[in-house]
């Protein structure tokens, strides 16, 4: 495996709180694919957590496991203390209002037949009436679209900005403690993307969210988070502060990551990249082993544990 323990979890009031975080899926014949396999993590009051790693490592899963859909196979999820996993429907409703989730395809996320003010107004009108025109308003203005010229539009006749726009008004609308963003800018022109990154920082900052930003964007994920997790198929590598990521990175997987950015220098005995193994049959010990340069037998036969190696910075790695 790539690596696991709970090292780099700290002390202290924690927003969010999840350890050994375990999701499959069936496969047919008695096969799973391993998604996620028993990673931890944790989130202060006020920080952006990153989690980068390259397409099927796991990370859309974790965030949609952390917001209950589906329930994960294991491990805890516990939001302000309260443990998420095994909670009633009813309950984990109620709970799950603290939490809100920005999905990777905001044009797929809205409903086509339904007008801006009314996706906007949805949620609170699921909890006991729509609220009034004044706080759509607001709301909408606070993520840059004016009022009078969406309002009565439907999602078609908007950009891939603006639907993205909708769908950040729309989780706000619940006031959460918690934003899950899963890729909210991979599908937006260049552009558009420090639009919306831009309005995310701005509307932490603004109502003292916390947040999880969901990316394989190396560079967007270094310059919008405090700390980064690096995920690969299914387990944790590296645990680092974003401003010592480009300078200190020490796994040989995320070296790889910034090495596979145009220009930047290469890291002594790194490797071009190559297809990652099946998350139905993960190698055994490091499941980085198949694709690292510094791979002995040890990779092979013992799992590596997350071990801290300076303040803030944890790695599970055998051979660093």
């Amino acid at each position: 495996m790539a690596g696991t323990g709970t090292t780099h979890l700290r002390s202290g009031d924690r927003v969010l709180s999840v350890e050994d975080l375990v999701v499959e899926f069936p496969a047919g014949r008695g096969r799973k694919v391993h998604a996620v396999s028993g990673i931890s993590f944790d989130l202060m009051d006020g920080e952006t957590l990153g989690i980068l790693g390259e397409s099927g490592c796991g990370k859309s899963s974790t965030g949609r496991a952390v917001m209950q859909l589906p329930p994960p196979s294991g491990g805890s999820v516990r939001l302000d203390g309260t443990e998420l996993t095994g909670l009633t429907p009813a309950a984990l409703r109620e709970r799950r209002k603290r939490m809100q989730m920005i999905l990777q395809n905001p044009a797929a996320a809205l409903n086509p037949r339904r007008k801006v003010a009314d996706l906007v107004a949805e949620g609170p009108s699921v909890w006991g009436g729509k609220p009034d025109r004044a706080r759509i308003e607001a709301v909408l203005e606070s993520v840059g679209l004016d009022p009078a010229v969406v309002w009565d539009r439907r999602p078609h006749e908007l950009s891939g900005g603006q639907c993205q726009r909708v769908c950040i008004a729309r989780a706000l609308m619940l006031d959460p403690q918690v934003l899950i963003c899963d890729e909210p800018v991979s599908s937006l022109d260049v552009s558009v993307q420090a639009q919306i990154l831009n309005l995310l920082e701005g509307t932490k900052e603004r109502l003292g969210l916390s947040m999880i930003f969901i990316a394989h964007d190396l560079a967007v994920v270094k310059n919008i988070s405090d700390r980064i997790m690096v995920m690969y198929l299914g387990k944790v590598c590296e645990v680092v502060p974003s401003g010592a990521l480009a300078g200190s990175a020490l796994h040989p997987y995320t070296r790889l990551l910034l090495a596979s950015v145009p220009d930047a220098p290469q890291g002594e005995g790194e490797q071009e990249n190559s297809e990652p193994p099946s998350p139905l049959d993960p190698p055994s010990g490091c499941r980085f082993r198949t694709r690292c340069p510094l791979a002995t037998d040890r990779c092979a036969e013992e799992e590596p544990m997350l071990r801290q190696t300076a303040d803030g910075h944890h790695v599970a790695c055998h051979m660093v």
